[in-house]
C-alpha cells in the first residue's frame, strides 16, 4: 500500500507538471498571435520537449528503480516548471508586473522594470490572468515535487 500511495504522489507531481506546461504554452501560443511576437512561440516546442524528458525519466524509473533518474526529473521539473515558468514567469512577469501597473506607478518607472518588447502592458485579459494563473500552479507544482522529494527520500533502493 505504501508504494502505491509513493507513486500516486510520483504521478500527481507530474500532472501538475503537466498543467504548467499545458497553461504556459497556450498563454505563449495566444501572445505570439495577439501581439504578434512569434518568438513568444518557442515555449510550446522547448516546454514540450522538457515535459517529455520528464515523461521519459519517470517512465524510466519504474523500469529500472534507479534514483538518480526520479532526481533528474525532480530538478528538471523544478527549474523549468516551478522556478522558470511558476515563479518568474507566473510571478515577476504577470502577477508583480500588473499589481504595479495598476496600482498607479508611473509609466517611465514600470518601463524600467518591464521593458518593451519582452513586456506588454496589460491589455488582454486572456492574456494576464493565463498568464497570472501560472503563479498559484506553479506554487502547487512545487509543493507536489516537495512531497516526492520527501516521500522517496525515505525509501531505502
Amino acid at each position: 500500500m505504501k508504494q502505491q500511495n509513493n507513486i500516486g504522489c510520483l504521478y500527481q507531481s507530474l500532472g501538475w507538471t503537466t498543467w504548467v506546461f499545458a497553461l504556459t504554452a497556450f498563454h505563449h501560443y495566444y501572445g505570439s498571435v495577439i501581439y504578434r511576437t512569434p518568438w513568444r512561440a518557442h515555449v510550446v516546442l522547448i516546454g514540450g520537449i522538457t515535459l517529455l524528458l520528464c515523461f521519459l525519466l519517470i517512465w524510466l524509473y519504474h523500469l529500472y528503480q534507479k534514483k538518480f533518474l526520479l532526481n533528474i526529473y525532480l530538478l528538471i521539473a523544478f527549474v523549468t516548471f516551478g522556478l522558470l515558468i511558476g515563479l518568474f514567469e507566473g510571478f515577476y512577469n504577470h502577477t508583480i508586473k500588473d499589481l504595479l501597473y495598476f496600482s498607479g506607478m508611473t509609466v517611465n518607472t514600470w518601463r524600467s522594470l518591464f521593458p518593451s518588447p519582452a513586456y506588454e502592458v496589460p491589455d488582454n485579459i486572456l492574456f494576464e490572468s493565463t498568464g497570472i494563473l501560472q503563479f498559484p500552479i506553479g506554487v502547487a507544482q512545487l509543493y507536489s515535487l516537495y512531497k516526492v522529494y520527501k516521500t522517496y527520500k525515505i525509501i531505502k533502493q
